[in-house]
């Protein structure tokens, strides 16, 4: 017998896609930071639509992407969870930020990888695809996601992300007590806001976004802590960076260069 729609399995997209919304609820006060943080653990672990319907049915949204309720009819698509464009005010710097709307196909167009909510959906598919949320390093484009995580028999293994996970060359050796890192520390809440608004706090005139690198510096220690750098450009090849513990806290800025 089919299933109601609120019996229906939810799935890592779906959790994602809850969690945006938890975060934008976070962002323009509706949750405290304890709330936010209990609901959200609360998503990441939710096995039904019901489950994840009951963390957002108190938010306000804006009628357009209002999470509504499930109906009762048995033949329900699954619905997805979709927030509003936020703008939000961090540091100075206006930052707008939009929320994750995931893909109705497989063929649609992927969010800007380089955004938080690109950043979530990452995290979602890779954790779908490799049932962990760890690897070694990651550069991420606008439009894809290069990384490296650790393989079979001592080996470490290449993969190109572009809406489904390719590998990329073949294997090589991984030297012994090469770091690792967990995507799932990053503070995307923390993170929206200051990647948008890196073009202004590096002060690179009319910079955008080029892409992230997420790892350790090299010859790093096991026990040393993974950042996420932030590169800017303009066409006027000026150029700087950003560099973000997990966390969300600024490391270091770097002016302009030519």
């Amino acid at each position: 017998m089919p299933k109601k729609p609120d019996q229906l399995r939810a799935r890592d997209i779906d959790r994602a896609d809850v969690c945006a919304v938890l975060d934008a609820a976070l962002t323009d006060g509706q949750l405290a930071a304890d709330e936010h943080a209990t609901r959200s653990a609360r998503a990441m672990r939710a096995e039904t639509f019901a489950a994840l319907d009951r963390l957002v049915e108190d938010l306000q949204l804006t009628d357009e992407f209002a999470a509504a309720t499930p109906a009762l009819g048995i033949d329900r698509t699954p619905r997805r969870w979709l927030i509003p464009v936020l703008a939000i005010l961090t540091a100075g710097v206006v930052g707008a930020v939009a929320g994750l709307i995931g893909r109705a196909a497989a063929d649609e167009a992927l969010p800007d990888l380089t955004t938080a909510d690109g950043l979530a959906y990452f995290l979602a598919e890779y954790r779908a695809e490799f049932g962990t949320t760890i690897l070694d390093e990651a550069t991420v484009y606008p439009g894809y996601v290069s990384f490296e995580r650790e393989g079979v028999s001592g080996k470490q293994d290449s993969y190109v992300y572009r809406g489904d996970f390719d590998t990329s060359g073949t294997p090589t050796a991984r030297p012994s007590g090469t770091p690792a890192l967990d995507l799932a520390a990053i503070d995307l809440a923390r993170f929206a806001p200051l990647v948008a608004g890196a073009p202004q706090t590096t002060k690179v005139p009319h910079g955008r976004v080029t892409y992230l690198a997420i790892g350790f510096a090299p010859g790093a220690k096991a026990d040393a802590e993974p950042v996420i750098t932030v590169y800017v450009r303009n066409d006027d090849g000026e150029s700087g960076r950003l560099e973000l513990a997990l966390d969300g806290e600024p490391r270091a800025i770097r002016p302009p260069t030519s």
